[in-house]
């Protein structure tokens, strides 16, 4: 008879003596709590009362659901001293619908769900096969609750919020700053060069005002000696003199005096 024969008459016969001499289950925590949108593990443990006949299947199932929802093959185990398995060999096939949902733990049988929704409650059973040994366990997923935060982490947010005011507070005044010197640099600019522009024209307005006088002091010069060139008229002199002409007999003859 073939070892595997011998084995699956032995299961056969553990199944006929009750099917709970070949492994020993312990369901740690029979009621679980989970929240939505977070995972959760439903835990369990198990060892053989002797050298089990690979393979053997974990089985999980959701009574809410017809369909299994995950399947582990065990091909090898290492046992321990009190049948504990350890470094198994195994391949797990979840339902498609819980492909990235579900993972079990082929050392000690436990599921693991991740993203929980409400529709997750209720009772899931696993199984060992080939001695069909089952247990259950309940599960309760409850919607997300804002808890008060700790009255520590509350103080230290109010220090952040205070810091980050604070660093808020002096960027605006030094930027601030920054624009009324900048704005008071500009002005100071625009008022020199007012000032140098005024003092040029001043500078020009001389410069003309000396060219002309310098120009015209040559006029004054020339028209001056000129008027000192030209001689004064001698004032007019009365000059007389006589003229005497002969004349006819019988007429005076006297002289003539002709004003010169």
């Amino acid at each position: 008879m073939s070892s595997s024969q011998c084995c699956w008459s032995l299961g056969s016969l553990l199944l006929l003596l009750g099917g709970n001499l070949g492994v020993l289950l312990n369901i740690h925590q029979d009621l679980v709590n989970g929240t939505v949108g977070q995972s959760v593990l439903l835990p369990l443990s198990y060892r053989f009362s002797r050298a089990p006949c690979f393979p053997v299947s974990i089985v999980w199932t959701f009574t809410n659901s017809t369909d299994t929802l995950i399947s582990c093959t065990l091909l090898n185990c290492s046992l321990g001293a009190g049948g504990d398995p350890s470094n198994c060999s195994a391949k797990c096939f979840p339902h498609p619908a819980y492909r990235r949902r579900a993972e079990l733990f082929p050392e000690n049988g436990s599921l693991l769900l991740r993203d929980l929704q409400l529709s997750d409650s209720g009772v899931y059973s696993v199984s060992f096969r080939p001695w069909y040994q089952t247990q259950h366990l309940t599960l309760t997923v409850h919607e997300q609750r804002s808890t008060p935060a700790h009255p520590a982490d509350t103080v230290k947010q109010d220090h952040i919020s205070y810091y980050v005011s604070g660093i808020c507070s002096a960027f605006l005044l030094l930027l601030l700053l920054f624009c009324c010197i900048r704005h008071w640099g500009a002005a100071q600019q625009k008022r020199r060069k007012i000032i140098k522009q005024q003092q040029i024209s001043s500078v020009e307005e001389s410069h003309m005002e000396s060219t002309v006088v310098r120009d015209t002091a040559p006029v004054y010069a020339s028209i001056e000696d000129s008027f000192e060139q030209s001689q004064p008229r001698p004032t007019p002199e009365v000059v007389y003199t006589s003229i005497t002409s002969p004349g006819p007999p019988g007429l005076d003859t006297g002289p003539c005096h002709l004003l010169l």
